[in-house]
């Protein structure tokens, strides 16, 4: 069967996404209930491609509000330490809910749901908002954005912000082997077991900007100026990787799920047929490496999560020039960071080697409330996640060590 998958080009972002939705739904909406499920994981500002464009969701409003729907919500669940209703209203997605007369709403705030895993391959269940399971029609409403870990950041990924809270962080800390590690990590296989639970009905990507470089919150904003929409998640996500300049099997996690869902590119139909005229080579994150990019501060990464990784990308991004002609800096992130680690030589990657000696003359600090029980021995920056400037501020006291 085929899957239909429309690309809007324009300037009106708004009319872009209630252009491309009504081509691509093909049911009776009336009485029913709707979740546009929005990407504001991190808070920013509006149209800087770091949340979904307010515009775009202007548009699906109006569309769902024509068809006389019964409940109508506009929501998400920010990462942890970052308030969702403060990520929607800095979004400007708060205000056009306002101004259209819908629900903006937080997912944690309906309660948790624990959603058994059928088949599970790296986690037997997950903690879930009720909300997405107790509206009839879900909607994922993306950013496309290159991703640090994943490659890149769509519409099934944008799920990822249904699960309950602190939850989110469980799949970036699995501890076992992934059936096969040629086909992907453990996050990989991770978000197959959530599309098998959460999987939308629609998805409607915002494109009219963009994201690529370090993202999903650290990146460069791209022009793209498209909208893309369809009802298979994974149609749409191959479709916006071709646009992103990508092929369609450069994402793990989009392969794991596409072969999970049985989808076969033979079914894919894409209008215009000349979509790629749209499209433009977007930079990856694995080409923006932050241990590549800065020799000084190197960074020890032990089981962080993106929270604490974002919060990483906006010091580099700001304070890396203050190290430049000082000491060595070594800055220990995530929950299964060790003493060992922090006292230990640089490998090539920038990561802290077991086989090194001490860092002689070297400044060491632990960063996150993750890494609080290393505050005793070392100068320690709490926050979950912590704020740039203040881990500068830490490293201006840090113990150097050998004192």
């Amino acid at each position: 069967m085929a899957s239909e998958v429309f690309v809007i080009k324009g300037t009106n972002p708004a009319e872009m996404a209630y252009g491309a939705i009504k081509k691509a739904f093909k049911e009776d909406a009336a009485g029913k209930s709707v979740l546009l499920k929005v990407n504001t994981g991190f808070k920013g500002p509006a149209a800087s491609g770091i949340c979904t464009h307010p515009e775009v969701v202007r548009g699906l409003i109006r569309f769902f509000k024509e068809r006389d729907v019964g409940k109508l919500y506009v929501g998400d669940s920010s990462i942890v330490g970052t308030d969702s209703m403060e990520a929607l209203k800095s979004a400007g997605i708060l205000g056009v809910c306002m101004e259209e007369g819908v629900r903006c709403v937080s997912l944690d705030d309906f309660g948790v749901e624990k959603v058994s895993i059928p088949d599970p391959v790296m986690v037997e269940s997950l903690k879930l908002s009720r909300l997405p399971f107790q509206v009839d029609i879900l909607i994922s409403v993306p950013v496309i954005k290159t991703h640090m870990y994943t490659g890149a950041t769509l519409g099934i990924k944008n799920l990822k912000g249904c699960m309950y809270q602190k939850d989110k962080t469980r799949l970036h800390r699995i501890h076992r082997q992934p059936p096969d590690s040629s086909k992907g990590k453990c996050l990989d296989y991770g978000i197959m077991d959530l599309a098998k639970v959460c999987y939308p009905d629609y998805t409607v990507a915002d494109g009219f900007i963009a994201m690529e470089g370090f993202g999903p919150s650290g990146g460069t904003p791209v022009n793209l100026g498209v909208v893309v929409a369809g009802h298979s998640a994974v149609a749409v996500d191959l479709v916006c990787l071709r646009l992103m300049g990508m092929k369609f099997n450069a994402v793990p996690h989009i392969n794991l799920v596409r072969e999970n869902k049985g989808f076969e590119l033979k079914d894919l139909r894409v209008y215009p047929e000349n979509y790629m005229d749209y499209s433009r080579r977007f930079v990856l994150a694995s080409e923006h490496d932050l241990h590549q990019s800065y020799s000084n501060p190197r960074m020890v990464d032990r089981g962080a999560c993106s929270a604490c990784h974002a919060a990483m990308v906006q010091f580099f991004r700001y304070h890396h020039h203050e190290y430049a002609d000082g000491p060595p800096v070594t800055v220990g992130i995530g929950r299964d960071l060790e003493r060992e680690d922090l006292l230990c030589g640089s490998g090539q990657d920038g990561s802290m080697g077991s086989s090194g000696g001490r860092v002689p003359d070297g400044i060491v600090v632990v960063v996150g409330n993750c890494t609080a029980r290393h505050s005793k021995g070392f100068p320690f920056c709490k926050g979950c996640p912590p704020v740039p400037s203040q881990i500068a501020r830490t490293i201006k006291i840090g113990k150097t060590l050998g004192d």
